[in-house]
């Protein structure tokens, strides 16, 4: 994955400053998409959801949340929550 710019106009923080007691919008090294994630303490490791799916007579219809660990440092730049009206 790129490196991200941190600045106001794409609005991605450094990986260092991203909090570990809240839920934020994460790029991965090996994920191809920025997620939503969060610190697991006990694991010491990122935890996220991805949509995934098997086969269901023929088709990739059969879809489920797969649950995804990632290493303190396999984190490349973050940015929070929007906030919700």
């Amino acid at each position: 994955m790129k490196e991200f710019e941190s600045t106001l106009i794409t609005g991605w923080q450094p990986a260092e400053t991203a909090p570990k007691d809240n839920v934020i919008i994460a790029c991965f090294d090996d994920c191809p998409i920025p997620v939503s994630a969060t610190w697991n303490e006990p694991e010491q490791q990122w935890v996220f959801s991805l949509v995934d799916a098997d086969l269901y007579q023929g088709k990739r219809n059969d879809t489920f949340f797969k649950t995804e660990y990632e290493c303190a440092n396999a984190l490349k730049a973050w940015m929070p929550m929007p906030e919700l009206a």
